[in-house]
């Protein structure tokens, strides 16, 4: 029996079966692995995709807030009582300000960062001009007016990319 085996182990037929068995298990190792990098990429983009739009969402949000806010302290002013133009304008900045820190911001479209930034400057301008009678009321409230119309339809690209976003997660099967 044992030289049985001994001349079968010569024989080229069982090397050359070897060999192939070993290319093919390389091959397999390298055709899986491949897979699941693509896999794992994949799965990254798409989780990056849900928090910027989780993000954006969030932002769209406070912006609405804000001009709210803006939209109503204009109301306030416009009504003649000199009390109400030195009231606080307390926007909400939180998103914002976290913002700083995440490393999905820049996924934001930068027109909507650039929007974004150049009201909360032009609110805080034109509020500290109106409040402490620089600017005369109907001048101060003009501005703010311009600002809130500037936003808002920055507000509506930023609903629209945020949708985009959607569904681009849910065509991946994720649950916002």
């Amino acid at each position: 029996m044992s030289s049985l085996k001994d001349s079968e182990i010569k024989k080229a037929s069982y090397w050359l079966s070897q060999v192939f068995v070993i290319i093919a298990t390389i091959v397999g190792v390298f055709l899986a692995a491949n897979q699941g990098y693509k896999l794992a990429v994949e799965f990254e983009n798409n989780i990056a995709v849900k928090e910027s739009y989780y993000l954006q969402k969030s932002l769209q949000y406070e912006l609405e807030d804000n001009v709210l806010v803006v939209k109503s302290y204009i109301e306030s002013i416009k009504g003649g009582d000199p009390s109400a133009k030195k009231a606080p304008l307390n926007l909400s900045t939180l998103v914002l300000e976290n913002m700083k820190y995440s490393p999905i911001t820049l996924s934001t479209p930068p027109e909507i960062l650039r929007a974004t930034q150049k009201f909360y400057r032009d609110v805080n301008e034109w509020y500290d001009k109106t409040s402490t009678s620089t600017v005369a009321v109907s001048f101060g409230s003009g501005k703010l007016q311009a600002a809130i119309e500037a936003i808002e339809k920055e507000i509506d690209g930023l609903k629209a990319n945020t949708e985009q976003l959607k569904r681009q997660v849910e065509k991946a099967g994720m649950v916002l």
